[in-house]
C-alpha cells in the first residue's frame, strides 16, 4: 500500500515537471517566433526640397525718419500712427514768424547794399571827373613853369590837388569793390531765408503711413531731433535671422514660403532680396550666444493683394514663420526622416524589413529636411522601412506592420 502510494507521488511530480518545461519551451518559442508591431513607409518615388525654417518679422527695406530741419517751436502734430499722407503733404509746422520777419529784412538788406554799391559807382564817377580836371590843370601849370610864366609854388599847388584826386579815387574804387562783394553776398540771403522759411512746412517725402509719432504738444526744439517716423506698407518684406552655418546655403532669389499666424490658413510666397554681409551675435533663449545672419524677403504683389483680400492686414514687425528654399530635386527616392539615425562610425542607417524581420541597412543619404530624407544608395524604389524605430528593435526582429 505504501509503494503504491510512493508511485502516485512519483506520477505527479512528473507530471507538474513536464508541465512546467512545456511552459518554458511554450514560452521561449513564443518569444522568438513572437512578431513585434511597427510602422512601416515605402521608400517611394517624388519630388524633396532642402530648406531652413526659422521665425521672422515683417520689416520695410526704407523707413524714413522726419527730424527737425532747424532751431525753431514746433507746433503740435495733428497726425497720428496708422494716418496715411501721400508724398509732398506737410505733417508738421514749425512757428514761422521769424522767418517771415527775416525775409522782410533780408530785401531791405539788399535794398540798401544795392543803393550803397550805387552811390559809390556815382562817387568814382565825380572822383574820376575831379581827377581828369586836376590833371588838365597841372599838365597846363607845367607848360607855364617851362616858360617861366607861373612860380614853382603854384606848379606844385596843382600837381598836390592832382595828387590828391588821384587818391580820391582809388579810394572810391576800393569801396566800389568792397561794395560790389557785400552786394554779392547780401543777394544769397532771401534764398537762404526762403529756404529755410519753406522748411517750415515739414513735408513728406514718400506716399505712407505714420508709423510712428515722437511729438504731440508744442515745444522748442534743435536740429535733427525726430519728429516722425513714415514708412511705405505696400513695400513691405520679411526679415529673418538665420543661424550662419545654415545662412552660407541661402542665395539671393531662393523662393521662400511664408506662413503663420498672422497669415492665416494659406502661406504666401516671396524671394530673398539680401543676405547681409555681417553677422551679429544674439543670445538664444537658452543663454547660448548664437551667430546669426539677417536675410531679406521680398513679398510679391500678389501675396499682399491675396491677403488684403483674405481680411489680413500685416502690420511692421509682426511675427511670421519662413520656409527659404535653398535646393529642389525632382524623382528621387524619399523616405521620411524619422526612418532614418545615425549608426556605427556616424553613418546613417534604417531598419529594412525584408521577409517579415528588421534588416539593419546602411544608406547615403542626400538633402534632407524635417520630414523627408533622399536616398542615394543602400535601399530600391518600394523597399519598406521602419517609421520611428525604438530602442528595443535590432537586426532580424521578426516585425509586423501596425494595421
Amino acid at each position: 500500500m505504501t509503494k503504491k502510494k510512493n508511485n502516485q507521488k512519483q506520477w505527479v511530480w512528473a507530471a507538474l515537471l513536464t508541465l512546467i518545461l512545456i511552459a518554458v519551451i511554450s514560452s521561449v518559442l513564443e518569444e522568438t517566433f513572437r512578431s513585434v508591431p511597427v510602422n512601416i513607409a515605402v521608400v517611394t518615388q517624388g519630388e524633396i526640397q532642402s530648406y531652413t525654417e526659422e521665425r521672422a518679422r515683417t520689416s520695410l527695406p526704407h523707413t524714413y525718419n522726419i527730424t527737425m530741419p532747424l532751431q525753431g517751436r514746433i507746433l503740435p502734430i495733428t497726425l497720428a500712427e496708422g494716418e496715411r499722407v501721400m508724398k509732398g503733404d506737410v505733417v508738421a509746422h514749425i512757428e514761422d514768424l521769424d522767418w517771415q520777419d527775416y525775409t522782410l529784412e533780408a530785401d531791405e538788406i539788399v535794398t540798401a547794399v544795392n543803393n550803397w554799391v550805387i552811390a559809390t559807382e556815382a562817387e568814382v564817377k565825380a572822383n574820376k571827373v575831379r581827377q581828369d580836371y586836376d590833371q588838365w590843370i597841372w599838365e597846363n601849370d607845367k607848360k607855364l613853369h617851362d616858360t617861366s610864366t607861373i612860380s614853382d609854388r603854384k606848379m606844385r599847388d596843382s600837381k598836390r590837388l592832382y595828387l590828391d584826386s588821384t587818391v580820391k579815387i582809388e579810394g572810391s574804387q576800393a569801396m566800389l569793390r568792397m561794395s560790389m562783394a557785400i552786394k554779392s553776398i547780401t543777394n544769397l540771403l532771401p534764398g537762404y531765408v526762403k529756404r529755410n522759411l519753406d522748411r517750415t512746412q515739414v513735408k513728406s517725402p514718400v506716399t505712407g503711413v505714420i508709423l510712428k509719432r515722437y511729438v504731440w504738444n508744442e515745444k522748442s526744439m534743435s536740429p535733427g531731433e525726430p519728429l516722425l517716423d513714415i514708412g511705405n506698407l505696400n513695400a513691405m518684406e520679411v526679415t529673418a535671422d538665420i543661424l550662419s552655418e545654415e545662412a552660407v546655403s541661402i542665395q539671393p532669389e531662393d523662393r521662400v514660403e511664408i506662413f503663420g499666424e498672422s497669415i492665416g490658413n494659406d502661406l504666401i510666397e516671396g524671394k530673398v532680396r539680401l543676405v547681409e554681409p555681417e553677422a551679429f551675435t544674439q543670445l538664444s533663449s537658452l543663454g547660448v550666444e548664437e551667430q546669426r545672419v539677417a536675410v531679406k524677403i521680398s513679398l510679391s504683389k500678389e501675396s499682399l493683394k491675396h491677403l488684403k483680400q483674405s481680411g489680413k492686414n500685416l502690420g511692421l514687425n509682426y511675427r511670421v514663420r519662413v520656409r527659404i528654399i535653398t535646393e529642389t530635386k525632382k524623382n528621387v527616392s524619399v523616405i521620411p526622416r524619422t526612418s532614418l539615425f545615425l549608426g556605427t562610425n556616424d553613418r546613417w542607417q534604417v531598419y529594412q524589413i525584408v521577409d517579415g524581420q528588421a534588416k539593419l541597412t546602411t544608406v547615403k543619404v542626400g538633402l534632407m529636411n524635417n520630414h523627408q530624407a533622399e536616398i542615394i544608395s543602400g535601399l530600391r524604389h518600394g523597399d519598406s522601412v521602419i517609421v520611428a524605430p525604438e530602442s528595443s528593435i535590432n537586426d532580424g526582429l521578426n516585425v509586423s506592420a501596425i494595421p
